[in-house]
């Protein structure tokens, strides 16, 4: 169910710029959400959605995209070639840059990865969203210096609060919107710990997002946020539709 005003605000947005927004979405630990994320922001927001994830739990494969039906592998050839790779389209999907197994030991230096985004972002004409690998590597740190905005999934629980801790650390001069993700009855420890976290760096923080138990085990490659949208799945939508206002909204205040 993409909300209008959000699609609306997001174009406005892009035409407010000399380039369309770049978003990120980055975690330092895996399984936190950050790619359902992704996927869910980038087709409210009407983004074009990169996948720099080169594992199989990433965006392309949740896409539905199978790299091993193809002959060619878009994201290695724009790098390699310099030039904006064409989209991939479905039917109520974000549009799809899909990501390579061959793309973790293939990734350009983070300036060059930049550098292409940006090129990228205007040819395209539209909010460009980045699912990155999960932890420090070339292609996040590039794709976070060209990010107007990078969302940071943070699950509410002692390993994950651990690794965010260490993100902010490392990460204090980018563009962060932290995102409680995955929040389910944490104990009010880690709610202590949180707050004292995002606190401490200064990081805003962002709309809430719930632990959906029917997600994890979800089989549909379409965005839960598309139409129509069944009934169990409104107050998720509902949520990610915050998010995306949160990103639009983001060093407007």
């Amino acid at each position: 169910m993409r909300n209008e005003l959000s699609l609306d605000r997001a174009a406005e947005w892009a035409r407010g710029t000399d380039r369309p927004p770049i978003i990120a979405s980055a975690a330092w630990k895996g399984g936190d959400g950050k790619s359902t994320l992704a996927y869910e922001t980038a087709f409210q927001l009407g983004a074009v959605l990169g996948d720099f994830d080169w594992d199989k739990g990433g965006c392309t494969r949740s896409w539905g995209y199978r790299v091993e039906d193809r002959v060619r592998a878009p994201l290695l050839d724009a790098f390699e070639k310099g030039r904006t790779p064409a989209p991939v389209t479905g039917r109520r999907k974000p549009d799809l840059i899909p990501c390579h197994p061959d793309f973790g030991l293939n990734q350009p230096d983070p300036d060059a990865v930049a550098d292409a985004l940006e090129k990228w972002a205007v040819a395209l004409g539209r909010p460009l969203m980045v699912d990155t690998h999960p932890g420090g590597c070339d292609s996040t740190y590039g794709a976070l210096k060209a990010a107007d905005v990078v969302l940071v999934p943070a699950v509410l629980a002692e390993k994950s609060l651990n690794a965010l801790e260490g993100m902010l650390d490392e990460l204090t001069d980018y563009p962060l919107l932290v995102i409680p993700h995955m929040v389910q009855n944490p104990p009010s420890t880690m709610f202590r710990k949180f707050k004292r976290i995002t606190s401490q760096y200064g990081v805003p923080v962002g709309p809430v997002v719930d632990y959906y138990k029917w997600i994890p085990s979800r089989t549909l490659r379409v965005a839960i946020c598309s139409e129509p949208v069944s009934k169990r799945a409104l107050p998720y939508v509902r949520q990610i539709d915050r998010v995306a206002e949160a990103v639009i909204n983001y060093g407007r205040a």
